[in-house]
């Protein structure tokens, strides 16, 4: 079971300017869009359920100013860089602390919807511990030719000492099968007209 996320993510730094207009705690919105994920949202429209259970929620959270909008959410959470928020993984990995014996996969995806007018979709290359079903890293390519370069970032992220890391026929080029990290398994699958076959 997962601790109390709230002291993982103390030390975060509030990505807005002080102005007036900044009504709603950092640690309210990290906390609403964290929970809504888990319940298994999907959009930013987390808020209209949060005015059924306002006093549910207000137990946990302060919510002085009333509920953040969904743009309120939306803009905050754009405003954060992964690699600002080491807290996320620390607590995550409380409930998995050591990835020996498990299996990671390394698997690319467009997002869905990600394409608008004039802007190119987004691709996510993700390592997804597969027994305790979390997504231990994450990072976004321009796109998806730019994967494989991408791989030895997330592989470099992690502690995969005694894990097996699988990856789609995308890993069979020569710079991720070369940058791995040691002390672990790769397992590649290769296509049939592969020319490493015959290697």
């Amino acid at each position: 079971m997962l601790p109390d996320p709230r002291p993982y993510f103390a030390n975060l730094v509030d990505p807005r300017r002080e102005t007036k207009n900044k009504l709603h705690s950092l640690h309210d919105i990290l906390m609403i869009v964290l929970c809504a994920v888990l319940s298994g949202v999907d959009d930013w429209l987390v808020w209209n359920v949060l005015l059924k259970k306002r006093s549910m929620v207000s137990t946990v959270l302060s919510l002085n100013n009333g509920i953040p909008s969904h743009d309120t959410l939306s803009d905050v959470m754009g405003r954060i860089q992964y690699e600002a928020c080491p807290g996320f993984l620390a607590w995550s990995e409380t409930a998995l602390p050591s990835l020996a014996g498990e299996q990671i996969a390394i698997d690319g995806k467009t997002l869905r919807g990600s394409r608008q007018l004039g802007q190119d979709t987004v691709h996510l290359v993700s390592a997804f511990a597969a027994r305790a079903k979390l997504v231990l890293a994450q990072t976004s390519v321009s796109e998806k030719s730019n994967e494989i370069k991408a791989i030895p970032t997330i592989l470099a992220a992690l502690e995969l000492e005694g894990a097996t890391v699988t990856i789609d026929a995308m890993g069979c080029q020569r710079y991720c099968r070369t940058n791995h990290p040691p002390k672990s398994r790769l397992c590649i699958s290769i296509k049939r007209q592969s020319s490493y076959l015959s290697r």
